[in-house]
């Protein structure tokens, strides 16, 4: 049986969605799945590296169908890559890439009908880092639910 000190142990996160805005993220984790048609899909996961919400995390996908391709080359792109021709894409590519995400909240119901909020990041919600910071992002519009990883 293992020794487990909990007062070591940070409790658990917020899991309510950070307020809609803009944000400079880092990407810290992907996770390669397939979709439900089998298209290959990775389900990315970044962290707020700066300003009040510093250390939150913000789920997204990136879904490698003929459909959904054109936004990967766009998120690709704003996180500094050469989009110009082929490339072999790896997780290790995106991984410790940073870039500014704008981040709304959706409303959706969970497998028990019961409502939710989650942060989501719209088609062009990427921009490149070197970009100046924007103002802060509004703080009156936060969610109490919890969010959805993928």
């Amino acid at each position: 049986m293992p020794k487990i000190n909990f007062d070591e142990i940070e409790d658990v996160q917020d899991f309510s969605p950070i307020p809609p805005g803009r944000y400079l993220c880092k990407l810290i984790e992907v996770e390669e799945a397939k979709t439900q048609y089998d298209d290959e899909m990775w389900n990315v996961r970044f962290e707020v590296i700066e300003g009040e919400q510093k250390g939150r995390a913000v789920f997204d996908r990136f879904v490698f169908s003929q459909a959904a391709i054109k936004r990967v080359k766009l998120i690709c792109s704003r996180l500094g890559l050469d989009v110009s021709g082929p490339m072999n894409l790896t997780p290790e590519m995106v991984k410790g890439k940073t870039c500014y995400l704008t981040v709304q909240i959706e409303e959706y119901l969970d497998e028990k009908q019961n409502a939710k909020k989650r942060n989501v990041v719209p088609f062009a919600g990427y921009e490149k880092a070197d970009k100046s910071p924007a103002p802060s992002p509004a703080q009156s519009q936060g969610g109490e639910s919890e969010e959805e990883p993928f």
